[in-house]
């Protein structure tokens, strides 16, 4: 019998706490979307994958935006495919949408991914811009 390894005895962080369960999806975008979500990556500093995980989010919330028909599928030379994952629950929610659209879980996930980034701007965390009133004239040497 092999001995018991001793416990690190130092306080330090084992590393980032867990974001809890994951699935692992691979939507299906065309090039200028995807072009978009990195932008938008390395804008917040965050992997395609988070910003994924947040765009398909905030998609399901929106829904009701997807349009009346997708397409059943992209031409491999127009698309991109990225590896996001996301919560159980919104896979849950994803497959169920999916099936009542009788579509593929790549072109529904790319899909909200689209209606997320057209909502970019509303996202949690995110920095608002900050733009010069009349009354705030930048800095000089004398000022």
């Amino acid at each position: 019998m092999m001995p018991r390894m001793p416990r690190r005895s130092s306080g330090r962080a084992k590393g980032r706490p867990s974001k809890g369960p994951r699935v692992v999806i691979f939507p299906r975008l065309p090039l200028a979307a995807e072009e978009a979500l990195k932008d938008l990556a390395t804008r917040r500093g965050l992997s395609w994958s988070e910003i994924g995980a947040e765009l398909v989010a905030h998609g399901l919330r929106r829904r009701g935006e997807l349009p009346p028909t997708l397409p059943v599928r992209y031409s491999s030379a127009d698309t991109a495919d990225l590896t996001v994952r996301i919560p159980v629950a919104d896979n849950a929610e994803l497959r169920a949408l999916a099936r009542e659209l009788d579509r593929h879980l790549s072109i529904v996930a790319g899909s909200l991914i689209e209606i997320g980034l057209r909502h970019a701007p509303e996202l949690p965390g995110q920095i608002p811009v900050q733009y010069q009133t009349p009354q705030e004239q930048p800095l000089t040497k004398a000022s």
